[in-house]
């Protein structure tokens, strides 16, 4: 995991809203490859930090590098994927996939050849030209990951995409999300509320605090890849769950 420049470098960014601080001074880096998550109360600024690395929201103050160079307030540098799958309803899954050109440049036909391949590798080549009212929850949000894979940016900003489907559906699609992974080398800032989503995912965790949010906990997840649902009771899976959840309810770590 380690790089000489990190992929993704937050120093000091802050928000407020009229007035009202949404997120405080916060630091962060990212190495290429790594699989990061940030849990935290809801409400803490975990989205507008999202927002602000993704160059949706200029930051009060501080910076965002991605591989060194000030990306401040420029979107369009990440993959961004919302919890809400806003696939467009009357594209079929090769035209929400390659929606990204459509919106930029234009669709050519090597984009099409591209997002074909890229749907045959992950499982939904079957589907193309299926609209989205014909798929299940889950196949939304692999048509929604695979059209932010489609933009060719290597982090991608994952706000809770998980959040809205079912247990069954949602563990299967965090297995696909390791596989997708692995095999494309993005890395990766994952929201959730869910801590053991966390742990199952993550390389590391960040803990933010309550509404300003910061950072006020960072763990390594020193579990083997590939993971299993036999990790759950690992003592090192159950520790960081018993610690994570200590920091989130304000009780002694200890």
């Amino acid at each position: 995991m380690a790089a000489t420049t990190p992929k993704l470098v937050v120093e000091g960014a802050s928000r407020a809203f009229d007035g009202a601080p949404a997120l405080a001074p916060t630091t962060l880096a990212v190495a290429a490859g790594e699989f990061v998550s940030l849990v935290g109360p809801s409400g803490c600024g975990k989205s507008t930090l999202f927002n602000v690395v993704s160059g949706l929201l200029e930051p009060d103050a501080g910076r965002v590098l991605l591989d060194g160079a000030d990306v401040t307030g420029r979107p369009g540098a990440v993959g961004y994927m919302l919890q809400k799958d806003l696939l467009a309803p009357w594209r079929t899954v090769l035209g929400n996939i390659v929606l990204g050109a459509a919106l930029t440049r234009g669709v050519t036909a090597a984009d099409r050849a591209e997002a074909a391949a890229l749907a045959e590798r992950h499982g939904l080549g079957g589907y193309l030209d299926h609209y989205p009212h014909a798929l299940s929850g889950g196949m939304r949000q692999r048509v929604a990951l695979l059209r932010t894979l489609a933009t060719g940016r290597d982090l991608l900003l994952l706000d809770e995409p998980f959040g809205a489907l079912d247990a069954q559906t949602r563990l299967g699609m965090q297995r696909w999300l390791l596989e997708v992974r692995d095999q494309t080398g993005s890395t990766v800032l994952f929201i959730t509320h869910d801590v053991d989503e966390a742990i199952f995912l993550s390389d590391r965790i960040l803990v933010m605090g309550p509404r300003p949010g910061a950072i006020v906990d960072e763990l390594a997840v020193d579990l083997p890849r590939p993971r299993t649902l036999a990790m759950a009771t690992d003592p090192t899976a159950v520790e960081a769950k018993r610690r994570i959840l200590a920091t989130l309810h304000g009780e002694a770590a200890a």
